[in-house]
C-alpha cells in the first residue's frame, strides 16, 4: 500500500526596526547680575523738653511768699485759735469754780498767761517736698527715606540645536509555507 506523505514547512516572518534617537543641545553663557544698595537716609530731632520748677511753697514756708497768701494762711487759722481759745477759757473757769480745790487756780492760770506761746503760724514747716519739680519730655521726631535697590541683569542668547531621530522598519526575514507531497512505503 502506497500512501502519500505531505510534509509541510513554514517560516515565519519577521520585522527588524531600527530607530536612531533625537539629540538636543544646549549652550549658554553665566548671566550677569549687578545689584546695588544705596544706604538709606536717617533724620534724627529731639526736641527740648519742658522743665517747670515751682518754688512758691518753698517761698511760703521761709515767710517770704505773696502777701495775700501769708495773709490767707494767717486767716485760715483764725477759727481753729477762737474754738481753742474758747475751750481754753471754759476749761479754766471750771477750776475757777471749784471752790474746794486746795491749790490756788487763779495764780497758775495768771503765770500760763505770761507763758504763753503765740498760736498763729506765720511759716509752714520747711521740708524739699515745698519745691515741685515736673518735667514734660517731647518725644524723639524720626524720618526714614529708604532708597530702593537697583537691579541690572543681562542675559546671553540660549543656543540651541536639535538633530532628529529616525526608524527605520523593514522585512528581515519573508514568511513562507512549503507544503510536499511524496510517496510513502509504509512497508518501507
Amino acid at each position: 500500500m502506497n500512501l502519500t506523505k505531505v510534509s509541510i514547512q513554514q517560516t515565519f516572518g519577521q520585522i527588524a526596526i531600527q530607530t536612531q534617537n533625537a539629540s538636543q543641545e544646549m549652550h549658554s553663557q553665566a548671566a550677569e547680575l549687578s545689584i546695588k544698595q544705596p544706604p538709606g537716609t536717617l533724620e534724627i530731632s529731639s526736641p527740648s523738653g519742658d522743665l517747670n520748677i515751682d518754688s512758691s511753697a518753698a517761698w511760703a514756708a521761709l515767710g517770704k511768699g505773696p502777701n495775700l497768701d501769708w495773709m490767707s494762711m494767717i486767716y485760715s487759722q483764725s477759727k481753729g485759735i477762737a474754738l481753742q481759745g474758747i475751750a481754753r477759757i471754759v476749761a479754766e473757769g471750771h477750776r475757777m469754780a471749784q471752790i474746794t480745790n486746795p491749790q490756788n487756780p487763779f495764780a497758775e492760770i495768771a503765770k500760763r498767761d505770761y507763758r504763753a506761746p503765740n498760736p498763729v503760724q506765720y511759716t509752714t514747716a520747711p521740708s524739699y517736698t515745698n519745691v515741685r519739680i515736673s518735667y514734660q519730655p517731647y518725644p524723639a521726631e524720626i524720618t526714614g527715606v529708604p532708597h530702593s535697590v537697583e537691579l541690572q541683569a543681562s542675559s546671553p542668547q540660549l543656543d540651541v540645536q536639535y538633530n532628529p531621530g529616525s526608524v527605520d522598519i523593514y522585512m528581515k526575514q519573508q514568511n513562507s509555507i512549503d507544503i510536499q507531497v511524496s510517496q510513502y512505503d509504509w512497508y518501507k
